[in-house]
């Protein structure tokens, strides 16, 4: 049995979520409290800028994507040309179609997106101006404004836009407890959040002294957000279906998954409401693409793996991240076969010995050519099948985790090589090929008992006399406990007080000769 282990310190943050979202979205923000869409907008007489009043407004879900489902409300504007819905939904993404019909009957549509890295609230804002045949006041307060970007989005520029020749005053509440006389003042808000603007407009109409007054809403994040995209290619053609995925670079060796998305035969991915920040991007065929198997996995930049792939600093909306995917070298056929099973433990949230689905496992000669990439199914095994007698290099390429490659020989007399074991675990990374290091593979047994109410007995059995030390590590990655046994030629059992551990599931690791053993054992009392 060949077997390697995959330790990282990160792997119980990107691994847990990296599965899910394989095929799905996950949860990002976790909790059973739903989050709470706040959907507004106001309705406006292009001509004149009058609010208009009692228009009905339609609001449904995007079902042709990812989102919350079968959605559909119908709001009515108030007085001042404002429509409102509140959507309560535990999905952490999504897409709403708003739209309202003019005068003439002719539908205008839009549609928004929503994104929750949080539990909490989302405003949604969706203006509508057209032409409303009615007769107008003589003086409409009217104005417009000019929101900052970036770093600037805090910064505000209005300007009066009301058509009258005599007006007197201008006055200015921007919904912050601040105002303003000036004509087209400019205002900086102190924190985010959603605002009414509220414009008075003194005038000299008729000989008479008239007052108007309009209000809008503006809406500032709490971050910065923008959308990305581009064409996943095979040499000079989009390709048929296939996935990307977004990872958020959080620090240089932590790559936390935020979005997968489908996309097909345009060959266009897009992800949109994106915070600020580092990111890299990997698209791959779909297990149904004529492509799978030929063109490879390939992350921005046109890399075949993680550490190399360009970095996106997202600080502006860009739709030309284009990946272009490598191809494979392509392999010989014949009655060889290469197969096995991932499995990835000591995850936070995930149960032990979970099946690993969707890892890369790219397969090289001994040349180090690239042969070709399958990917692991739910149940967690791969397949490499009819392919020549040869020697062979496995690597499952997994982002945020500096692998090892597998030595798997295939000859004449042993063709089928079938029970590859790799498992994904927290910390280090290494990896144990039994029969090539004598019996080192049977010095740690089995702990016992197992649960244990107060001492762990560990057998231990080597041929030679050996220094072995032990690490205990709890579900997250924290080392509790460490320390040194002696042990002697033939059998032992060294025994390991629990008293000072808490009820739970921990990983003893034993180090012996530059190897090392991991355990699973349960502490119950």
């Amino acid at each position: 049995m060949r077997r390697i282990i995959f330790n990282n310190k990160y792997t119980k943050f990107a691994l847990s979520a990296f599965f899910g979202l394989l095929f799905c979205n996950i949860s990002i923000a976790g909790g059973s409290d739903p989050h709470f869409i706040i959907v507004s907008g106001q309705i406006t007489n292009i001509s004149c800028g009058t609010p208009v009043v009692g228009h009905t407004v339609y609001i449904e879900s995007d079902t042709t994507h990812y989102g919350i489902g079968d959605y559909s409300n119908t709001v009515v504007t108030n007085n001042e040309g404002y429509y409102s819905d509140t959507i309560s939904t535990y999905a952490d993404k999504g897409f709403l179609i708003i739209n309202t019909e003019d005068h003439l009957g002719i539908s205008i549509d839009t549609t928004v997106h929503f994104r929750f890295f949080e539990r909490g609230n989302c405003v949604v804002l969706a203006n509508f101006n057209f032409s409303a045949p009615f007769q107008t006041v003589k003086l409409q307060a009217r104005f417009d404004f000019i929101q900052g970007s970036g770093t600037e989005r805090y910064n505000f520029s209005f300007f009066d836009q009301t058509i009258c020749d005599n007006i007197k005053s201008w006055h200015w509440d921007f919904g912050d407890g601040t105002t303003s006389n000036l004509q087209n003042p400019k205002h900086e808000y102190q924190e985010f959040g959603l605002f009414k603007v509220i414009f008075t407009v003194t005038s000299m109409v008729d000989n008479v002294i008239n007052t108007s007054i309009i209000t809008k809403q503006l809406y500032i994040e709490d971050r910065e957000y923008y959308h990305l995209g581009g064409h996943a290619f095979s040499e000079y053609f989009p390709i048929d279906r296939g996935y990307a995925y977004l990872y958020l670079i959080s620090s240089p060796d932590q790559y936390l998954p935020i979005d997968t998305v489908a996309f097909d035969t345009l060959g266009y991915y897009y992800f949109y409401h994106i915070p600020k920040g580092n990111y890299v991007v990997k698209v791959e065929p779909m297990l149904e693409s004529v492509y799978y198997g030929t063109l490879l996995p390939t992350y921005y930049g046109d890399m075949l793996f993680w550490d190399e792939a360009q970095t996106i600093n997202l600080d502006s909306t860009c739709w030309e991240y284009n990946v272009n995917l490598a191809n494979s070298d392509g392999m010989l056929t014949g009655e060889g076969t290469i197969s096995g099973n991932i499995e990835y433990i000591d995850q936070p949230r995930t149960p032990l010995n979970t099946s690993a689905q969707g890892v890369y496992v790219y397969l090289f000669d001994d040349d180090d050519n690239l042969l070709t990439c399958h990917y692991s199914d739910k149940e967690g095994d791969f397949l490499f099948d009819l392919v020549e007698v040869n020697t062979y290099w496995l690597y499952p390429e997994i982002i945020g985790i500096q692998a090892e490659k597998i030595k798997i020989e295939l000859t004449p007399e042993t063709p089928i090589v079938s029970n590859i074991e790799i498992y994904i675990q927290a910390n280090s990374i290494n990896y144990v090929i039994p029969g090539e290091e004598g019996n080192l593979s049977d010095i740690v047994g089995t702990p016992y008992p197992n649960p244990v109410l107060g001492t762990l007995n560990v057998p231990l059995k080597t041929n030679l006399n050996n220094v072995v030390s032990y690490e205990i590590y709890d579900m997250y990655g924290h080392m509790i406990i460490s320390g040194i046994v002696n042990i002697s030629s033939g059998s032992n059992s060294y025994q390991i007080s629990t008293d000072n551990i808490k009820n739970g599931t921990y990983v003893l690791r034993m180090l012996v000769v530059d190897k090392s053993f991991d355990r699973i054992f349960i502490v119950a009392r």
